[in-house]
């Protein structure tokens, strides 16, 4: 089976990231996009940029964590990022009403 034309790539980073290859530059969504799904953005990249980007990074820590991840299809993403919702990033909002142990809002 021929691989896909295009893989979608989900990003679990608050802003996103840009991934670059040689001169080709490709802008993923990331979860304070506008459309999210388990607090991932999906963006569509052609897989051969995608292959060549995985190869070049594969020790980036977001990748390594599953921050940042490709599937065949958008669909697959899909699921793939509500199953994996509950993962962390650490670069979560704090909630103001418990901002962390031992201090109290004012």
């Amino acid at each position: 089976m021929a691989a896909p034309a295009t893989v979608t790539i989900a990003c679990k980073l608050p802003t996103g990231l840009v991934l670059t290859v040689g001169q080709v530059s490709y802008t993923l969504a990331g979860s304070n996009s506008a459309s999210v799904l388990g607090g991932y953005g999906l963006t569509p990249v052609p897989s051969d940029f995608w292959a060549a980007w995985s190869r070049m990074y594969a020790a980036y820590p977001p990748f390594r964590q599953g921050l940042i991840f490709s599937q065949t299809t958008a669909d697959k993403a899909a699921a793939q990022a509500q199953e994996q919702a509950s993962l962390r990033t650490g670069l979560e909002a704090i909630n103001p009403q418990s901002p962390a142990p031992g201090i109290t809002p004012a």
